[in-house]
């Protein structure tokens, strides 16, 4: 291991010396030096280039620059991170391939407020999508931060950091925008912010509004209804911050954003479902055979809305004492969702009749009302000692509330419930009129903690660091099934409650080495830990060889990395290996004694990587830029059992073995008043599976894809005007899908090739 340590650092000195010319070049040349960045990974504010962990920026300018809405417009850019996407609201984000089902592995920030999602549920409830207007940057943490971020965080955090109300400068941004997508409808969208200092030096507010209206691209050709996935999205952010002496602030913030949904994403790629054709809708005949439309068509017997409401209300107050800085944070979280889907094959597949079900047609929605409050707290302290001992150290503290209703109504041909029902089912009491089925659970999740990390400079070189987090959580559920599937045993279910607890303690060791002045190597062992949850299987008695609940998995991760500047500063070259072991995985599983599917405890895997990062600015006005990672993640112990869920050898789902991305964009004068710029990017994801097991006839492959976007601007003062293209090869990449013995096939998709041009304005 010594010798390997010895041959990298060589390496990476022998690049350096390499690009002596570039430099000797660059010398005098100070404009095209790559600028800094200032990260708050650590909690405490450093460069980029200098805090010792692999961490990811991208600045609110680059944002506005590629018209990034949400951050999987970005993430073929982020090296070892990958996304599974159902629709706007629906993504789960996934870091170095810790991938699997019940809780988050992704710790997720706006501000301090924690927005992470739950997807534990069997439909909907991912993460939430805040439209990326006046961000400061956005930060992708990878590898656990299971002392300074906490257990959400087990393969890494995203925190998005709004920009701060400016206590002194009057400023603006405006921006609108039109498109058109291929084989789709059109769309336009219109953002704006304003920092308004009230008193200079002492108050100021800063307000954001935006409004997105899409047309979507999939039709559904039973219903006939066209471009059904739209997203009609209106959003406002008002923060204000006062200065009330030279060391105490107080900064407010609030967030609210409203999203709609015309139906449902998934396509069938032009595949028939023949099984389905002949159900009666509403005691009518069955349909004939459905024509093929092409890859963006479904073939759906209900109508799919998505309705979202989303709240973050966030106070912090910062106290610099001198020797430190002091932070205390407040915040609450609200999401409700009212997410629907067809649900047609599900009933069909536990048995049915094709006629009716308790007098009502075959064909069937699920309506899945979804509400969680998130209401969390933190104090901390950050060191500014004189001396080579530096601390952060606080306390957290949070109280979590969820409701999670299902009630499966019967349709008519027009794809909407037929027959009274109550679209709001009061806690324990069931579903009316023309339910097929109902159930209902509350969840409270309390969280403790308290962490600290420590900072030991033990030359002006190297730097040791030892960090730990002590924290327990207990899980109360209740639920009540206010209405059984057909088959399975009368509605006489009592309410069921369940409860689960845990406690840990969770370490962090790091050292970094700064070889050079432009060369820093670090090496991280980090550990990680995701909280357990229940199942909602038990509140049915039929239930056998479901487990009421399942325990936390946690994992340990073992990190070289490096970070180093080159040709005066006309170069940044950083990468990293990982290694991680993950045991008592949380994973899906399914028995036909259960109306739905249930989570447990299974196996070990193991996730190998590396990943690069580089950027470069040979000469005035041109910068490239590229992010690249390989991993393997794969299971290392077979599922118990006899499980033919997984085997070792086996491939985590939805983990790209091979994945970057790239940009070039050049920027030149066209006369003294007149910029232009032209910018390409590309993003290569190699192929997945959607299942451990490949010969399971229910596992979908996904290839790899490669999608390209084009865009050219001109400025003028102020002003800039940017025509686009997206998806410029019009590529069918199938970024998710959905395959059981409930769900025919479908598949989640890039959108088509679409043309656009905004318009901003800056003052």
């Amino acid at each position: 291991m010594r010798a390997h340590h010895s041959c990298l650092l060589s390496v990476i000195l022998a690049s350096t010396s390499l690009t002596a010319p570039l430099a000797a070049y660059a010398a005098s040349d100070e404009p095209f030096k790559i600028e800094e960045i200032i990260v708050t990974a650590t909690k405490r504010e450093e460069t980029l280039q200098t805090v010792p962990v692999t961490v990811q920026a991208f600045t609110g300018n680059l944002l506005n620059t590629l018209g990034a809405q949400d951050l999987t417009q970005v993430a073929g850019k982020i090296p070892g991170f990958a996304f599974q996407d159902q629709g706007p609201g629906d993504r789960k984000f996934v870091i170095r391939g810790v991938n699997s089902r019940g809780e988050a592995t992704t710790g997720v920030y706006f501000g301090e407020a924690i927005i992470t999602g739950s997807n534990k549920q069997d439909g909907g409830g991912r993460q939430a999508d805040i439209e990326l207007h006046d961000l400061a940057r956005i930060e992708i943490l990878k590898g656990p931060q299971g002392t300074l971020f906490g257990a959400s965080s087990m393969s890494g955090t995203v925190r998005y950091i709004p920009n701060d109300p400016d206590l002194q400068t009057l400023s603006g941004r405006a921006e609108v925008e039109a498109l058109t997508i291929h084989r789709g409808g059109q769309g336009y969208r219109a953002n704006g912010a304003i920092n308004l200092p009230i008193v200079e030096d002492k108050l100021a507010v800063r307000g954001v509004a935006w409004m997105t209206r899409d047309d979507g691209f999939v039709d559904n050709v039973r219903l006939g209804l066209n471009d059904i996935n739209s997203n009609h999205t209106t959003g406002g952010r008002l923060m204000i911050k006062g200065q009330l002496t030279d060391n105490f602030s107080l900064t407010g913030m609030a967030v609210y954003q409203k999203r709609k949904s015309g139906g449902s994403s998934r396509v069938n790629l032009g595949e028939l479902q023949p099984a389905y054709e002949q159900i009666l809708i509403n005691s009518g005949p069955g349909f004939a055979p459905l024509p093929v439309r092409g890859n963006y068509s479904n073939q759906d017997f209900t109508v799919n809305n998505w309705d979202e409401d989303l709240q973050i209300y966030s106070a912090v107050a910062k106290y610099d004492a001198g020797f430190g800085s002091f932070l205390a944070t407040t915040n609450y979280f609200k999401r409700d969702i009212d997410y629907r889907f067809d649900s047609t094959p599900i009933v069909l597949a536990l048995g049915a009749p094709a006629t009716s079900i308790y007098g009502t047609p075959a064909a069937a929605l699920t309506f899945q009302p979804q509400t969680r409050d998130v209401w969390s707290n933190e104090v901390r302290f950050s060191s500014s000692f004189d001396g080579p001992l530096q601390l952060v150290a606080g306390g957290f503290l949070s109280r979590e509330k969820s409701n999670f209703e299902v009630e499966v109504l019967g349709v008519g041909a027009n794809g909407l419930p037929v027959g009274p029902w109550d679209p709001h089912t009061d806690f324990y009491i069931g579903p009316k009129g023309a339910a097929v089925f109902g159930r209902a659970k509350h969840d409270s999740l309390n969280q403790e903690a308290v962490f600290g990390e420590l900072n030991f400079s033990a030359t002006d070189k190297l730097t040791l660091t030892v960090g730990a987090r002590y924290f327990q959580y207990k899980l109360t559920s209740d639920a009540v099934e206010t209405k059984p599937f057909v088959g399975f045993p009368p509605n006489n279910n009592p309410a069921f409650s369940v409860a689960t607890k845990h406690h840990k303690t969770t370490f962090r060791f790091n050292a970094s080495y700064k070889a050079t002045d432009d060369l820093m190597i670090y090496a991280t062992a980090a550990q990680g830990f995701r909280i357990g949850g229940t199942n909602d299987n038990a509140i049915n008695p039929a239930s056998v060889n479901v487990p009421a609940s399942f325990g936390p998995d946690n994992l340990w991760s073992y990190e070289l990395g490096w970070k180093s500047r080159m040709a005066d500063d006309r170069i940044t070259f950083n990468g990293a290996f990982y290694a991680i072991r993950w045991r008592d995985i949380q994973v899906g599983d399914f028995n036909p004694s259960s109306p739905f599917p249930f989570v447990q405890n299974a196996g070990k895997a193991s996730v190998d990587g590396a990943e690069v990062e580089v950027s470069v600015r040979p000469i005035r006005g041109l910068d490239i830029s590229f992010g690249g990672s390989w991993q393997s993640a794969r299971l290392t112990q077979d599922f118990p059992g006899g499980s033919i869920l997984g085997l070792s050898g086996d491939r985590v789902p939805n983990v790209p073995k091979v994945q970057f991305g790239s940009g070039i964009e050049y920027s030149w004068g066209l006369t003294d008043a007149l910029t232009a710029s032209v910018r390409g990017d590309l993003t290569y994801r190699g192929a997945t599976d959607t299942l451990f097991r490949t010969e399971d006839a229910y596992n979908v492959h996904l290839p790899s894809y490669t999608l390209i976007d084009l865009q050219a601007s001109i400025a003028a003062g102020h002003w800039q005007v940017t025509a686009y293209v997206k998806n410029l090869t019009d590529k069918l990449a199938l970024y998710d899908a959905i395959n059981s013995v409930q769900d025919p096939l479908a598949y989640f998709v890039a959108r088509p090739r679409t043309f656009g041009v905004r318009a901003a304005v800056n003052f």
